[in-house]
């Protein structure tokens, strides 16, 4: 692996202005005839045949943008599973209802001041085989709990968390997730494993496109890695000085065969470029649906982030 060097040795951070709409084309190959078939719209990552059927309520009424739905069609697209609405191996169904709570003010002295909208939501659903047998129960009848200052955002909020744990559920679950990956991931935090770092980044490796999507979440995971190794030019770190997000970046280098060029030195703004440019690279190999994708209006003026 090539060694990644620090930001300040990408180049001047001033010349983004200029290459602005180019980053991004150095980061993600243009699409050609290849084996993994980005060209005719074949998935890297293809596992089962799911239909989702999820019902979206707000306050009592059917929402006019089913945000559940999108999130939880994306969650399975970039896991490699096939949405469709006829021949299914598997069937995500359920009801998610969304209510407003109370508006949270601080009263003192005679005066009230608002705090925030607060909203509660639950789920009735689960997962389903083709005969029709539930397979896991994805509901949460206990109130989740979620509150904004500005009412709009407030209703948005609370469905999109609420899809985020179904979908987080259902991709973690014992039928349709990857406990192997997941063990690996949270093998990084056990400093009683006895393996190197590097070796469990190595077995992320090697497990190839399954591993991908939990490596995507685990690029926000902040938790410290309990393990020693060693980071390519970076000879004095301490265990502990790493997060999660650094070994997932290394495991999705060399899958994918890109370097996102992310160091223990990077700010916080370039690891979200980061996690953003992984997110386009998957979607391209993924074929995954425009209406599925993240910022894709945004592709051709953003710079998620540098490719040398």
């Amino acid at each position: 692996m090539t060694d990644a060097p620090k930001d300040s040795q990408r180049f001047p951070w001033w010349l983004l202005l200029i290459v602005a709409p180019f980053v991004y084309f150095a980061f993600i190959d243009t699409p050609t005839e290849t084996s993994e078939g980005d060209s005719n719209g074949e998935r890297v990552l293809s596992r089962a045949k799911i239909k989702v059927e999820i019902t979206e309520n707000l306050d009592g009424k059917a929402t006019e943008i089913n945000i559940s739905d999108l999130i939880l069609r994306r969650t399975l697209a970039l896991h490699g599973f096939e949405l469709v609405d006829e021949g299914h191996e598997y069937l995500l169904s359920g009801e998610l209802n969304c209510d407003f709570f109370q508006d949270l003010t601080f009263d003192f002295q005679g005066s009230s001041q608002h705090l925030e909208y607060q909203y509660h939501a639950r789920f009735s659903g689960g997962i389903h085989d083709a005969q029709g047998r539930e397979i896991q129960d994805l509901s949460f009848p206990e109130p989740m709990m979620n509150g904004r200052t500005d009412l709009a955002l407030a209703q948005r909020d609370i469905r999109r968390r609420a899809a985020t744990l179904i979908g987080s559920r259902t991709v973690g679950g014992a039928t349709l997730g990857n406990a192997q990956i997941k063990g690996l991931l949270d093998a990084l935090t056990d400093s009683l494993d006895g393996r190197k770092w590097n070796v469990i980044v190595g077995e992320l490796t090697a497990a190839g496109a399954p591993a991908v999507p939990y490596l995507l979440d685990a690029l926000r995971d902040e938790r410290s890695i309990q393990l020693p190794g060693s980071y390519p030019g970076f000879e004095d770190l301490k265990v502990g000085d790493l997060k999660i997000y650094h070994a997932a970046d290394l495991a999705l280098r060399d899958i994918l065969d890109r370097d996102s060029f992310l160091d223990p030195d990077s700010t916080e703004d370039y690891l979200h470029r980061v996690r953003t440019a992984w997110l386009w690279v998957w979607e391209d190999m993924q074929s995954i649906p425009e209406t599925l994708r993240v910022r894709s209006a945004d592709r051709e003026k953003s710079i998620p982030a540098a490719q040398g």
